[in-house]
């Protein structure tokens, strides 16, 4: 394989807002510029225009059904010849495990989110692939000490950031982002960007906005919560001060803000924190994996 360009299957869940889609695509677009033929399989979401303006071919497939949306994935896929097979959340591993019974190849897995607690039947069905990719320490030695996997099936690389796309923010670029959205020039504003979900714990932002009168807080992102978060903002009459804003291009909002913030339980990584470092924001984030290669407490971030 390493004399040719190889043919990779990225297989994702859905186009979902976090940070794993823009990793993914970031991945595929490297692999895609370095000669490589890259194809990203995924059901499509809030975030499908991300796939829609990918320079590689991208396939929607009904990941997110049930048993009879399983087999037509399998039915969509099972003639397309790849290389490597690299799946993304459970799912996506199933229906790589599936894949593999008629394409005989490995099956990498990137680990998206650690230190889960799952019932007895969900960790009975959990794959970590052939082999194993985690972009944070504690992540791989939560899959060791906790899942028993192998240290030789495990390999640590930590997500990159595509400076160029996130380049360090002035005063000047602060103000227009600020306008843009509609906020006080000299607000102190604080951002969240990522899903609205039960390991985010946003329900957090909340309770902040109410014990700090003068902070604005934008949250970007979508997910199963984002209508309680509504209700809550509205009974809370914190819609002045507490900005939803959907899913959208995240720079934006890192230019906008004085501090991001990440009160996440659990997480793999935390892509918009480093994206937001890129631009030059400072990070407040709980200690999950990613937390101690990332933040120089109180120089570049806290937690």
């Amino acid at each position: 394989m390493a004399d040719r360009p190889l043919r990779i299957l990225h297989l994702v869940r859905n186009a979902d807002t976090g940070g794993l889609l823009r990793y993914v695509v970031d991945l595929a677009t490297a692999m895609h510029d370095a000669g490589h033929s890259v194809t990203i399989a995924s059901d499509t979401g809030p975030a499908q225009d991300l796939l829609d303006r990918a320079p590689f071919q991208t396939i929607r497939i009904p990941l997110m059904g049930g048993p009879r949306s399983f087999r037509n994935c399998v039915r969509l896929l099972h003639d397309m010849p790849c290389d490597i097979l690299h799946a993304h959340y459970r799912r996506a591993t199933l229906l790589g495990r599936r894949l593999q019974k008629t394409n005989s190849v490995p099956l990498l897995y990137t680990l998206h989110l650690s230190h889960m607690k799952t019932s007895w039947w969900r960790r009975a069905l959990n794959d970590f692939g052939d082999h194993t990719h985690v972009a944070a320490e504690e992540a791989r030695q939560w899959l060791i000490d906790e899942e028993h996997i192998p240290a030789e099936q495990i390999t640590l690389i930590p997500h990159g950031i595509d400076t160029a796309r996130f380049p360090q923010r002035d005063d000047r670029t602060m103000a227009n982002a600020r306008a843009e959205l509609n906020l006080p020039p000299d607000a102190l504003v604080a951002a969240y960007v990522g899903r609205f979900d039960e390991p985010k714990n946003e329900s957090w932002l909340i309770d902040l906005a109410l014990q700090m009168p003068s902070i604005h807080l934008v949250l970007a992102g979508a997910g199963p919560h984002e209508r309680a978060l509504e209700q809550s903002i509205e009974k809370n009459n914190l819609n002045g001060r507490v900005k939803m804003i959907g899913y959208r291009d995240p720079l934006l909002i890192y230019q906008a803000a004085d501090a991001l913030l990440l009160p996440s339980s659990r997480e793999g990584f935390a892509l918009a924190c480093a994206e937001a470092m890129s631009v030059g924001v400072p990070v407040l984030r709980t200690r999950t994996s990613g937390t101690a290669a990332m933040i120089i407490e109180g120089e570049t971030g806290q937690s």
